[in-house]
């Protein structure tokens, strides 16, 4: 079931368009990362779902109900939310009066003391209760305030770049904790990231934004492995990224031709396209071979890079293809600099977008 959908939503300043046509489903107990560049829209977006603002036009579902409808529709909706901010402010008080706010405001009581305990543990600050909230460190700030909106229990927990102002370590941490409160407590999480590595580690969801716009969404996965625009396909950081010409061969086989090289696929689609071969699904030969892969396209090695568990080779065969090979590979084709080799892939391995 969706916990959150928005339908048709924009967000207008003045004459500036922040959101455009934003449809999106959040699926209950799920984790969603909302990627983009800085000025994409990703926080206005949280800020509507939050009900800190109202759409210009368009719905925002919560299970189901117009949450921008007035009176106590909106307020309930809102107590079933907790929002942690990029650069949250700690109150002046202890860390027990720092969490235990929500549950005063909303006269819940019961329990106080064993529940702040137990978040306390959850968030890896045990015996916190008595220190001043305002010397804990950004790290602990950062958890700290994921204990505030954790405490209500509430069943939507958004978080906006939880980690963009942290150490490494302290961000290491708060992924962890992140990946916990999804897991054990199936709270569903929608945060915002310009980290797709983040996006792609924390969540099973992500909607890639830009420019006020949803281009793809889907599993991390499948966003990686199909793109549906050029822009997708740069932003995620995907290689062999082409532009050529489709040509008709038959039966749903077609030449893609590019300046320089032609490649063979299946697509229903005509004209000039955009087209990517995933690094891994590339083979390397220094002889040419015989092989069921229709591609065979000759080049020449012009630079080799060890990244630790592959060995990343660029070739350049009029268009510049990076390829990954293993270290055991690359010492049996005796391949460096200069090296002329020949690549292989499958007509399957061409994604055309």
């Amino acid at each position: 079931m969706h916990i959150v959908e928005l339908e048709e939503v924009y967000k207008n300043y003045g004459n500036l368009q922040v959101l455009k046509d934003i449809n999106a489903r959040i699926e209950r107990g799920t984790s969603t990362a909302l990627v983009g560049p800085t000025g994409s829209g990703k926080t206005v977006m949280l800020r509507l779902i939050d009900l800190l603002e109202k759409p210009s036009s368009g719905t925002i579902y919560f299970e189901g109900k117009d949450a921008n409808e007035s009176g106590n529709t909106r307020l309930n909706v809102r107590r079933q939310i907790g929002m942690v901010f990029q650069k949250p402010l700690a109150f002046k008080a202890s860390v027990y009066d720092n969490i235990a706010y929500g549950l005063k405001i909303r006269g819940r009581k019961e329990n106080m003391d064993e529940r702040i305990k137990e978040i306390l543990d959850l968030i890896g600050l045990p015996n916190y209760e008595n220190r001043n909230a305002l010397k804990l460190s950004g790290g602990e700030t950062q958890r700290l305030a994921l204990a505030r909106a954790m405490i209500t229990d509430p069943k939507l927990l958004l978080l906006d770049e939880p980690t963009a102002n942290l150490d490494p370590i302290s961000k290491k941490k708060l992924e962890e904790l992140i990946i916990k409160i999804n897991r054990e407590s199936e709270t569903t999480i929608l945060m915002t990231t310009h980290d797709l590595l983040q996006g792609q580690k924390l969540a099973d969801e992500m909607i890639i934004l830009y420019n006020g716009e949803i281009l793809q969404s889907g599993t991390p996965d499948r966003i990686f492995r199909k793109p549906k625009n050029r822009f997708v396909a740069d932003f995620v950081g995907i290689e062999n990224v082409m532009s050529g010409e489709i040509e008709n061969v038959s039966d749903g086989l077609v030449k893609i031709k590019t300046d320089s090289i032609t490649v063979f696929t299946l697509t229903e689609k005509k004209g000039r396209v955009n087209f990517t071969v995933r690094p891994d699904e590339i083979t390397v030969s220094k002889e040419k071979m015989l092989t069921s892969a229709r591609n065979t396209i000759p080049g020449k090695v012009t630079e080799i890079i060890d990244t630790g568990s592959l060995i990343k080779l660029s070739v350049d065969t009029g268009e510049l293809f990076t390829v990954f090979i293993t270290r055991e590979s690359l010492k049996e084709l005796n391949i460096s600099i200069g090296t002329s080799v020949w690549l292989y892939f499958k007509v399957s391995a061409v994604h055309v977008f």
